[in-house]
């Protein structure tokens, strides 16, 4: 949270209510501007101009005294914005004849949330395809093949066995078992970083589609 916030942040205890969602990871702060409230937006797509948000019996939800802006949803999701309308038409059915803008206007509301949300599953879609794109490009990685290397190894030790004078006859032979162990080496380092290479590229999708949002496991 950056002083640029706190300007818009309300205060407690709707403060904290605001603050437990953002550190749950259930939803992020969006800038829009100089001298405009962030907005508040929601995992399950209700998008909240911060300094309007209050916890009404135990929900967050906008307020104003006036009609709320355009940016803004009342309730942080369609079931939240459900509720609402089957409550005012169960209590207020009047409504429907002396201020019917209320009920559409939350529909609206409801279809905006929708709307944000299809637009996220469809970013998550191409994120699932950029990922099993990278996950096919490690899948054709050719591991080399380390099956030799302990042969190499057990006849160095059988000409280091053999004692100095040995060694010296024998260094081109040696040396080329050497560097046949270090060829498997450098082609496994080749494929290690290949696969370094790739693993950054998920992180950089996985970033991409995070955003500005703090992810943490649901508890």
């Amino acid at each position: 949270m950056n002083e640029a916030h706190e300007r818009w942040m309300p205060p407690s205890p709707h403060r904290e209510a605001i603050l437990a969602a953002l550190e749950r990871g259930r939803a992020h702060l969006e800038e829009r501007g100089h001298n405009l409230s962030p907005l508040f937006v929601y995992e399950d797509g209700g998008a909240m101009e911060l300094a309007l948000m209050r916890v009404i019996e135990g929900r967050l939800v906008a307020v104003a005294d006036a009609q709320l802006p355009e940016t803004s949803t009342k309730h942080v999701d369609v079931c939240g914005t459900i509720d609402e309308i089957k409550a005012l038409l169960e209590q207020q059915p009047e409504l429907a004849d002396i201020s019917p803008e209320v009920l559409l206007g939350l529909l609206d509301h409801a279809l905006k949330m929708l709307e944000r949300m299809d637009q996220r599953l469809q970013t998550y879609r191409e994120f699932a395809r950029s990922v099993d794109a990278v996950s096919r490009r490690m899948d054709e990685l050719e591991h080399p093949d380390h099956g030799p290397a302990p042969g190499l190894a057990a006849q160095l030790r059988v000409h280091l066995a053999q004692g100095s004078d040995h060694v010296r006859a024998a260094l081109p032979q040696m040396f080329d078992l050497a560097e046949a162990i270090r060829t498997i080496a450098g082609d496994s380092e080749t494929v290690l970083y290949s696969y370094r290479d790739l693993a950054i590229e998920l992180g950089a999708l996985y970033e991409r589609i995070r955003e500005a949002r703090d992810w943490k496991p649901k508890q």
